[in-house]
């Protein structure tokens, strides 16, 4: 049913009086430009609910629902109105309500970005404290002697905001022609295609235009395997970080040293790399768990604690989408974006350490 959506705004606001109805009206619009809605498209649009509600009073209802609170069963028909459309609907946009789909899904796509540690920030760049040394304790002290002193070195960690940003454009055609899949592979791409990213800069990240990778950070003890990895090599790189870091310690590596792994056997001859203890956990290498990341060079392999590394989060990822900015509107097209604002560091070189010089 075609309603005028400016029209049941205005009855919406007025029923509820001087104090709120500029408030609602304000948060309407808001909803409005987010799903990409002109104004040629308000005054003809198509809203789930409202081919059922009868009178002004209640089609107004019905949008409030559809376009704000998304509720349920109206959220299936917002989804499908959206997807599906017609061209006085504005295009084929992608739901507002993917955009938390979508972060949820993030997690179950990475390996490493769920075990490092999120910081939330406000602004732009920062520094973040650290402790570079600890306090010393001291024993032997004689009565009514001067208690030796010891003075904690605090550091900071600079962080810079990034943008990661993706565009993509296809034509109202395809996306009414092949709907709804169209836009759910967009979407699944796009998701994939973050989770990727972030476990790739956590990785390998160069730190200049993009956050610091632990395979870029400076200081990580390293071991020089300077051959075909061994058992006696491994134990040596795992014994080379702190006892400390050693609760959430994890190997990072590539597939390929995954694989060169799967054949070692320690000194009596069992396999050092075992299945999980407990269903639906990982296999173990030497009784850690192991992140894999194909962006890592096959001649080294990590071993230490994501937790110390910082993803500085200053905008999580949104998804947009438009059928009227720049050239969409003039080329009947749906233009569909994501922005992210992020950086990340590793804020303890002491929390990994490195296996370098690997050939096979």
């Amino acid at each position: 049913m075609q309603v005028d959506v400016d029209k049941l705004v205005a009855e919406l606001t007025a029923r509820m009086g001087d104090k709120f109805g500029p408030v609602m009206a304000e948060v309407v619009d808001q909803k409005i430009k987010e799903m990409g809605l002109d104004r040629v498209d308000r005054k003809f649009s198509v809203f789930p609910g409202a081919e059922e509600a009868s009178g002004a009073p209640a089609r107004a209802a019905a949008f409030l629902r559809a376009a704000i609170l998304h509720s349920e069963p109206i959220d299936g028909l917002v989804r499908k109105a959206l997807s599906e459309g017609s061209d006085g609907a504005g295009g084929y946009l992608v739901p507002v309500e993917y955009r938390g789909e979508l972060l949820r899904r993030l997690p179950e796509l990475s390996e490493l970005y769920p075990h490092v540690r999120t910081v939330p920030v406000i602004t732009d760049s920062g520094d973040y404290p650290k402790l570079s040394s600890d306090v010393t304790i001291t024993w032997g002290r004689a009565e009514n002697d001067e208690i030796t002193d010891t003075d904690p070195e605090f550091g900071h960690l600079t962080w810079n905001v990034r943008n990661m940003s993706a565009i993509t454009y296809m034509s109202r055609e395809l996306a009414s022609d092949s709907n709804p899949a169209i836009v759910q592979t967009v979407i699944d791409l796009f998701s994939e295609a973050v989770a990727a990213e972030r476990d790739k800069m956590i990785a390998v990240g160069s730190g200049s235009t993009q956050p610091e990778g632990i395979y870029s950070a400076s200081g990580l003890t390293g071991i020089a395997v300077n051959g075909a990895l061994s058992y006696a090599k491994l134990v040596e790189i795992k014994y080379a970080l702190a006892r400390k870091y050693h609760r959430n310690a994890r190997w990072v590596l590539s597939s390929a040293n995954l694989q060169r792994l799967t054949g070692l056997v320690d000194d009596n001859g069992q396999p050092i790399m075992r299945d999980a203890l407990v269903a639906g956990e990982t296999p173990i290498i030497l009784g850690k768990p192991f992140s894999v990341q194909d962006d890592l060079p096959d001649n080294a392999i990590y071993f230490g604690d994501l937790s110390q590394y910082l993803w500085f989060d200053r905008q999580r990822m949104i998804i947009e989408s438009t059928t009227t900015g720049g050239d969409t509107f003039k080329k009947h097209q749906v233009a569909i974006k994501i922005v992210e604002r992020c950086d990340g560091k590793l804020a303890l070189s002491e929390a990994f350490v490195k296996g370098t010089g690997i050939t096979g």
